[in-house]
């Protein structure tokens, strides 16, 4: 590969290791937000989903804004974006604040992020894609784990705003170099943007996780937030509709057809709504509940990004030797097993014993993801490519935000049956992972519907694609 190449490669990937370690950094830091921003640290996970939120909302339409404005300018606009509202959210003095900022960095990151891989699918031959993605999206899945050791690190030795100003010279580094390094890609014609199925999909999405999360929130009425619910489901069930009877929907339903297709969007779903969570509440439960500071928070957390990095190299190995729904279904039962042994975490268990749980949890949750993901595209044209490519990212950002405001729900629900009105102990916690852990197990139905060749076309080559396309 040319310097030149080589270099945009890791302009790509340095943007998409920036965004998703905004993801989860905030985690270690939420005790040290909430005292500085006199809430509750269960209520910064709005923090967390509203960030999560404009993310699905809008990556759909990241790829007709591209085609429409042209790919260069809108990435590095993305990119600027990100990095102004980072610097905002340092500068928060209340929650109002922070939500607001959070949102606004998620459009910077919904527009990056797919476009730093549609570049990629536009600059390289179809069989180097997957070598090049294998890496760019490793060191996305490394800044997802990094995250809440570095928020512990810096939140420890610094500030807690410092989570945010880092991404600073990161970003202006990241912009510079997409400047120099892109070439102006021509601008594409596009399809009118579908204004109605965008507002039906957006405010749909925004609904369900605005009611999945307040429902953990003593303030709102119960009667309000499941009214907000069910028009959220009604508002999707009308998103349906309208898209199936126009001639270029938001969300293309055409790849639904596609059994890998449902089974990895499904699958994706209900086994991300489980363990979604986790490195949201594990950072919490080891200061809270054990006492350790942000920085050893931060520090046990290390090794779930320990665990990408030897796991990756096997990857496509293991799915090669055992197939995709063997793989899918024995992993998803060790990922609950993992999922499960944190319940056996407490003040008298050893350090080593929670980096042992930590790692193996980062080990499987990469085969998970390296299994979801890749089958989603087992049946797809490379016509449809783009397509999938946005389902797939709205759907995992969509999930990962419910599965962040069900696992704060299930804190909530747990803990009124303690001696205090909110308090967070380690028993509550042990119920939280243990209901995960059996939403997590419930998308092995989903996975058995696989047959034993499905995904075949993903661990033979790329040319199947090619003959489609």
């Amino acid at each position: 590969m040319p310097f030149r190449q080589k270099l945009i490669v890791l302009t790509i990937a340095l943007a998409l290791f920036m965004e998703a370690l905004d993801t989860t950094i905030i985690n270690t830091a939420i005790p040290a937000m909430s005292l500085s921003l006199h809430v509750n640290p269960i209520n910064l996970k709005i923090a967390l989903i509203s960030y999560l939120l404009t993310l699905a909302v809008f990556i759909p339409i990241s790829g007709w804004i591209a085609d429409k404005y042209g790919i260069k300018k809108v990435f590095i606009i993305s990119i600027g974006i990100f990095t102004l509202s980072s610097l905002w959210c340092g500068f928060a003095h209340n929650l109002f604040d922070l939500v607001i900022a959070r949102g606004v960095q998620g459009i910077g990151g919904a527009l990056g992020v797919p476009l730093g891989r549609l570049i990629l699918f536009r600059m390289f031959e179809r069989h180097k894609l997957v070598d090049i993605m294998s890496h760019v999206v490793m060191v996305a899945a490394l800044g997802l784990m990094l995250g809440p050791v570095l928020g512990g690190i810096i939140t420890h030795n610094l500030s807690w705003p410092w989570i945010f100003w880092v991404n600073v010279p990161v970003g202006i580094f990241t912009m510079l170099m997409a400047g120099w390094l892109l070439i102006a890609m021509p601008v594409e014609p596009v399809a009118p943007l579908d204004k109605l199925g965008f507002v039906l999909f957006g405010a749909s999405l925004a609904g369900l996780t605005f009611s999945l999360s307040a429902l953990s929130e003593s303030a709102l009425n119960f009667s309000t937030v499941v009214e907000v619910g069910v028009v959220s489901v009604l508002l999707l069930v009308a998103y349906v509709w309208h898209s199936a009877n126009h001639p270029h929907p938001i969300v293309d339903p055409e790849l639904f057809k596609f059994r890998s297709f449902q089974v990895s969007t499904v699958g994706n779903l209900i086994s991300r709504i489980g363990f979604g969570g986790l490195p949201f509440l594990l950072p919490i439960v080891l200061q809270i509940s054990l006492g350790y500071s942000s920085q050893e928070a931060g520090l046990l957390m290390a090794p779930l990004a320990l665990g990408i990095l030897i796991v990756k190299p096997f990857s496509f190995r293991l799915l090669h030797d055992f197939g995709y729904k063997k793989m899918l279904i024995v992993n998803t039962a060790l990922v609950t097993f993992s999922i499960w042994s944190f319940m056996f975490v407490n003040a008298s268990t050893p350090v080593y014993l929670i980096i042992i749980f930590t790692f193996f949890f980062g080990f499987l949750l990469t085969l998970q993801f390296s299994a979801m993901n890749s089958l989603a595209y087992a049946e797809i044209s490379s016509t449809q490519l783009s397509g999938a490519t946005s389902v797939m990212g709205t759907l995992q950002q969509m999930s990962q935000s419910f599965g962040v405001a069900i696992g704060a729900l299930l804190i909530h629900f747990f803990s009124k049956g303690s001696s205090s009105d909110f308090s967070l102990t380690l028993i509550v916690f042990h119920r939280a992972f243990f209901v995960m852990g059996l939403v997590t197990l419930a998308s092995m139905l989903i996975f058995i519907r696989l047959r034993p060749e499905d995904g075949r076309q993903m661990l033979e080559g790329t040319s199947y694609f090619e003959k489609r396309g």
